[in-house]
């Protein structure tokens, strides 16, 4: 019997060490897993393709992986009332969009590589969202 596949909602500075990086486990996650669901939202969609263009990265590559890996998650810019509905869940209310994308998307993980910028165990308590890293994800996915 199948399994369901996982939902993970990627931060998008996995995103971006998958595009400098075509050995490390942000790439791997990316390009080598099966049976994995992966969302971002259109604001962090937004970050990407500054950051891209900021770093001199291949737009291709980026709008490539996001168009053939993810689902996208449409979320509202992220205004004084979002940031104060998930503020308790990050250190920066900057990120409170990546918070809100993951909740929408109703997944089991989210992966970043900025993981002290999250309260992991209130995402855990009140949303079921587990924290980790891209590498700590793979020996998960490794330990099933």
């Amino acid at each position: 019997m199948a399994r369901k596949p996982m939902r993970v909602y990627v931060d998008s500075d996995v995103v971006i060490s998958s595009l400098i990086s075509t050995s490390g486990a942000a790439h791997m996650l990316l390009h080598n897993t099966e049976g994995v669901e992966l969302y971002v939202s259109n604001i962090s969609t937004e970050e990407l393709e500054k950051v891209v263009y900021r770093l001199k990265l291949d737009p291709e590559k980026l709008h490539k992986v996001l168009s053939t890996r993810f689902s996208a998650i449409k979320i509202n810019q992220p205004d004084k009332k979002a940031q104060e509905e998930f503020a308790h869940y990050v250190r920066d209310t900057d990120d409170a969009h990546i918070v809100a994308g993951a909740k929408k998307a109703s997944v089991a993980f989210l992966v970043s590589y900025n993981v002290r910028h999250f309260e992991s165990e209130k995402l855990r308590q009140d949303f079921q969202i587990i924290l980790l890293t891209p590498g700590l994800f793979l020996q998960y996915l490794r330990s099933l």
